[in-house]
């Protein structure tokens, strides 16, 4: 092995790199990430101006297929119906379900003021804010959920001028916490086994819910976008991609199930196939088929 002067480099070394990092069987992601430091160390080269350009300026990195991670309608009941006695804990659990119903980020949640919560001529509530993270204006009505934590928040016992900030006097948020993010982390974790739900909860994941929950529903995607203050649409095509495959594979399921009942009931389908009964199924909210009477 020898030292490459770094004048000499061209893009074919970036693909046999690449080619390197996969005979070793690396994630995608890990990969992106050794070829993105390569990258920045021609860029550094370009600003010591060893080097004119990067090479690697205009190479492609490996494709990452984003998994979304979001709980059925029967976890989000259990994270509803399960109060925690510890109080971080229970804001914890009550932003999560919140979140779950109104697609709010965790950076949202914890900038909501009541300021930010409307009311339209026909007395639907709603939140009209911009996202801290894109700067992007997002309009979302309230599920009746939702409307009840903020009731519940309201009810809380007023902190004393001495421990209100100077944001907070005048519009107060909606959730107060006293501890880090990384500590409601931990309590959300906390809530997730309580509930014996296998999946590690996070606030995220309550954004996640909320896209394929509205999706399942049957709301356009255009207006999920705009609840969900996407700058693009193109972001929340994913959870239609996400609902399509789930609907798919129970479908394959179902149809695993009859092929299995066939071969165990032989000629007996093929009578009950004269009757004229048809037994037909329901799409529920999750996208699960299921028999009707």
């Amino acid at each position: 092995m020898q030292d490459i002067p770094i004048g000499t480099i061209t893009e074919d070394l970036f693909e046999e790199y690449r080619f390197f990092l996969k005979k070793r069987r690396l994630k995608a992601s890990t990969i992106n990430s050794n070829l993105c430091w390569l990258s920045r160390l021609m860029f550094r080269a370009v600003s010591k101006r060893i080097i004119r350009c990067n090479p690697f300026e205009n190479a492609k990195f490996e494709k990452v297929e984003k998994k979304i991670r979001f709980l059925q309608k029967s976890d989000v009941m259990k994270v509803m119906a399960m109060k925690m006695n510890d109080k971080e804990a229970e804001l914890a659990r009550l932003m999560f379900v919140f979140s779950c119903f109104t697609g709010l980020a965790i950076s949202d949640m914890e900038n909501l003021e009541y300021k930010h919560i409307q009311t339209a001529a026909d007395g639907q509530m709603y939140i009209r804010k911009e996202r801290q993270k894109t700067k992007v204006e997002f309009i979302v009505p309230l599920h009746p959920i939702a409307e009840t934590i903020i009731s519940h928040c309201r009810k809380e016992p007023e902190r004393s001028e001495v421990q209100q900030t100077v944001k907070e006097k005048g519009d107060h948020l909606v959730f107060h916490r006293d501890c880090s993010r990384s500590v409601m982390d931990a309590k959300l974790s906390i809530v997730g086994k309580a509930c014996g739900i296998r999946q590690r909860l996070s606030f995220h994941m309550a954004r996640h819910t909320f896209g394929t929950m509205s999706l399942s529903a049957g709301i356009p995607i255009e207006s999920i976008a705009k609840m969900m203050g996407h700058a693009s649409i193109s972001s929340t095509q994913v959870y239609a991609q996400v609902t399509d495959r789930k609907i798919s594979e129970d479908m394959d399921r179902l149809i695993a199930k009859y092929k299995a009942k066939d071969k165990n009931t032989g000629n007996a389908d093929v009578e009950a196939a004269t009757d004229t009964k048809t037994i037909p199924f329901v799409v529920n909210s999750n996208g699960r088929k299921e028999e009707t009477a």
